[in-house]
């Protein structure tokens, strides 16, 4: 981050122009948050995001608007008739997020087999599950919360 800022700060075309920190502080929260949970980061130092980075922000703002979209009505079983739910959205929202989960998942599982090191949440989630016997979902679940 510090690198970012000081190029950001530096740069010719920056030249008398405010430094908006915000970027950068997003940047150092989503490779934090990616690094906890997942054990990988998916920006590097330039801010740039690899492919499945694009795709877990895309996935973490879809969802976001879908939850923002919903009202009070929906959880109340009686009135939900009153708003009903775009069943279609909700379905492709979740298919998209369990593959990317599920890709990560297999990574770790085939890092683990090869190094033996349990360092991160999903390390930690795929010994659990079979220690307790998870199901798939169950670990998606939490990995998600």
């Amino acid at each position: 981050m510090v690198e970012s800022v000081h190029r950001a700060a530096t740069a010719p075309a920056n030249e008398g122009k405010p430094l908006v920190v915000r970027n950068h502080l997003s940047m150092v929260a989503f490779n934090n948050i990616t690094r906890l949970a997942f054990g990988k980061r998916f920006m590097n130092a330039n801010g740039e995001i690899d492919e499945q980075g694009r795709e877990f922000k895309t996935i973490v703002n879809n969802g976001i608007k879908i939850g923002a979209s919903l009202s009070v009505a929906e959880f109340i079983w009686y009135l939900r008739w009153l708003c009903p739910l775009n069943e279609e959205l909700y379905k492709t929202h979740n298919e998209r997020r369990d593959r990317l989960t599920m890709k990560i998942i297999e990574e770790h599982a085939k890092a683990l087999k090869e190094s033996g090191a349990k360092q991160h949440f999903v390390d930690a989630l795929f010994t659990l599950k079979e220690q307790y016997d998870l199901s798939e979902d169950t670990v998606i679940g939490l990995l998600w919360m």
